[in-house]
Parts: C-alpha cells; sequence; structure tokens
C-alpha cells in the first residue's frame, strides 16, 4: 500500500517555478488532453501567447476571453504527467482549473459522444496515493460541477447526446483494462475509464484549489468488440463542448 509522505517535500513545485523565474499570466486555465482546444482558443482570444508557460506540456497558450485573462495547456497524458503540470500552476499562481479530455465509456447507458462529468472515481492509478490516503474519495469542487452541469446540459441537448454526472475509473494501464474489470465497475455505476482524473482531483484537494472535469466519450468498452469513434461528426461536437467549457472558465 502507497501512503503519503509525512515530511517536507525534497523537490517543491514552488522552487521548481522560482528556478524558472515564472509566474502564471491569468489565475484559471483549461488542462487539455486533446488538441482542440488550443485550435480554438488561438482563433478566439484576444492578446493571444503562445508557450509562455514555462512547464513542460505538448503545448500552451495565454490570451483574453471575454475580459478575462485565460491559459490553455495541454500535459502529457498519464497522472504522473498531468499532476507534474498541474503542480507547476498551482505553484505558479493559478487557482481554478477545468479539465477536458476523452474517456472511454464501460457503462451501457453511456454512448460515444456522450458528455461525462465527474463527482467520485476509484483510483487506479499510483500518483494520487502520494496525495491523500486509500480511504479517501478524490472530488471535484461541487460549486464547479454544478456549473458545468447546468452550461453542459444545454450543449448536451442541442448536440442529441446525453450528460452523466457519476463515477470514474482511472487507470494507469491502458492496455490492462479487462472485461471483468469492466462488468465489476459498470455494475458499481462507474460510467467510464480515463488515465487523469483521479490523480487530479487528488491534487486540488490536497493544495486547495478549485477543480471540474468534464470528458467526451470516444470508445465504448462494455460491447463484444471495442468500439471506437468514427468520421467528421467528431471535431464538430468538441468544439461545442470546449467553448462551452472556456464560458465556464471565465466564470468560476
Amino acid at each position: 500500500m502507497i501512503l503519503p509522505g509525512a515530511g517536507e517535500p525534497i523537490i517543491d513545485p514552488r522552487t521548481w517555478i522560482k528556478m524558472s523565474n515564472f509566474e502564471a499570466p491569468c489565475d484559471r486555465c483549461l488542462l487539455a488532453f486533446i488538441k482542440t482546444p488550443l485550435d480554438i482558443g488561438k482563433k478566439i482570444f484576444e492578446e493571444i501567447e503562445e508557450s509562455m508557460l514555462k512547464i513542460p506540456t505538448l503545448g500552451n497558450i495565454k490570451g483574453r476571453y471575454k475580459g478575462v485573462d485565460v491559459c490553455v495547456a495541454m500535459p502529457y497524458f498519464g497522472a504522473p504527467a498531468a499532476v507534474m503540470a498541474l503542480e507547476l500552476l498551482i505553484a505558479a499562481g493559478v487557482k481554478k482549473f477545468i479539465v477536458y479530455g476523452g474517456a472511454g465509456a464501460i457503462h451501457p447507458s453511456v454512448k460515444i459522444f456522450d458528455i461525462i462529468v465527474p463527482t467520485w472515481d476509484i483510483r487506479e492509478e499510483g500518483t494520487s496515493y502520494h496525495y491523500l490516503p486509500s480511504d479517501v474519495i478524490p472530488k471535484p469542487r461541487e460549486r464547479i460541477v454544478k456549473i458545468l452541469n447546468e452550461k453542459l446540459s444545454h450543449v448536451a441537448q442541442k448536440l442529441g447526446v446525453q450528460l452523466h454526472t457519476g463515477g470514474i475509473w482511472t487507470t494507469d494501464a491502458i492496455f490492462r483494462e479487462t472485461k471483468d474489470k469492466v462488468t465489476k465497475y459498470s455494475s458499481m455505476n462507474i460510467l467510464a475509464i480515463d488515465m487523469e482524473s483521479t490523480a487530479l482531483m487528488s491534487v486540488a484537494m490536497f493544495r486547495g484549489v478549485d477543480l471540474g472535469i468534464a470528458l467526451i466519450i470516444t470508445d465504448e468498452l462494455y460491447r463484444e468488440s471495442w468500439k471506437i469513434f468514427s468520421g467528421k461528426r467528431k471535431m464538430a461536437r468538441i468544439e461545442e463542448v470546449v467553448k462551452t467549457l472556456f464560458e465556464v472558465l471565465v466564470r468560476i
């Protein structure tokens, strides 16, 4: 069993930020595990600056949206890399986060292109256990969940998809999502699986920052054979969701 360390960390994220001579240019950020938010931000933001966040990412921008300074950062995949980006952004001064990415449906009620807002979870990644004990269930900020549900319900209706709120299963092992586990966790009303959510919620709770998550379903794991999205429908739907998340980001 992994237990959180009791002492002071040897490497503090604030030290890293100080060494980089970096201060966040805004107090809110969209963490994206899909590239679309970066592309959309470049189209609709004002006063855009690229790659100014001095943290490891696949890309990042800062801009002004509806009079509010915001950032978009695309961390590397997986809990450890995502947490590193989140920790450094927090240390640099960011206090409010929306997380956006893809997830695989494990519950038969959840279909490709549906939207998930996680509120509880099963932790099968290793990173979160360095922040919260194993008996703690990581959760997003309730206030942000409420705003996400309010805004995304209209988008889901417009797109003809479902908005689901509930459990997420986070794993480190994308190629070990086995049928027995899918069946077991689906019976517990877990809706979907990803690789970052529980770790990010754990860090947000540990650091006392605001964080909410919205995931779009990219594949279905509960069928006899794996089903993944196809066609051009994806981009239009993702763009609609992303624009709504920017609306939420400036409101929280």
